[in-house]
């Protein structure tokens, strides 16, 4: 029935599956390269009707991101339900125009293929879902610094403030020497 999260749409009795996920994280493929998941676990309620598969779940778990401003790697912790309705892909219309438009309801069918439901696709897909756009380690972190790289969330900034020698230094006395020189 289930082999490696792995469930077989023809093994889902009538009454319905209920299904506890202790330890996902070494089952769910990475996010990324920079983000790590730990301690991720879920349930699943799974109800079959024909060949159309009902999935409510839940998964839990943290995960280790890197800040977009400052780089530090901090836990973000993700709890989130979710819904699925799945379907083999010869229920999608084979005849359609290759223009046409999907619908609304359409839009919200997933689908399984050879027969089977992959749930740690599922999992992961709920878990990228929960990541931010723009993740911080905090709401107002400050960042590095450009010019020398101190993380300003935690030190000064070592750059010598330098003035006068900068690419448009040469303006800053140009309307002075304009004027003196039209004053003449």
């Amino acid at each position: 029935m289930i082999s490696e999260l792995h469930i077989k749409v023809s093994d889902i009795p009538e009454e319905g599956l209920f299904l506890n996920f202790e330890e996902l994280s070494g089952h769910i493929p990475e996010i990324d390269d920079y983000s790590t998941i730990s301690s991720a676990r879920g349930r699943l309620e799974v109800r079959r009707s024909g060949s159309e598969v009902r999935i409510s779940g839940h998964v839990l778990g943290i995960l280790h991101l890197s800040c977009d401003r400052c780089l530090n790697r901090f836990p973000f912790q993700v709890n989130t339900p979710f819904f699925y309705l799945l379907k083999p892909p010869g229920d999608f219309h084979s005849d359609l125009d290759p223009d046409h438009e999907v619908s609304g309801d359409e839009i919200e069918v997933y689908w399984y293929e050879d027969g089977e439901i992959r749930v740690e696709d599922l999992f992961r897909e709920q878990i990228l879902l929960q990541v931010p756009m723009r993740i911080l380690c905090k709401k107002d972190c400050m960042g590095l610094c450009p010019g020398c790289g101190a993380d300003l969330n935690e030190e000064r900034c070592q750059c010598k403030e330098i003035t006068g020698h900068g690419p448009f230094s040469v303006l800053a006395n140009l309307k002075e020497s304009l004027s003196s020189s039209q004053g003449k």
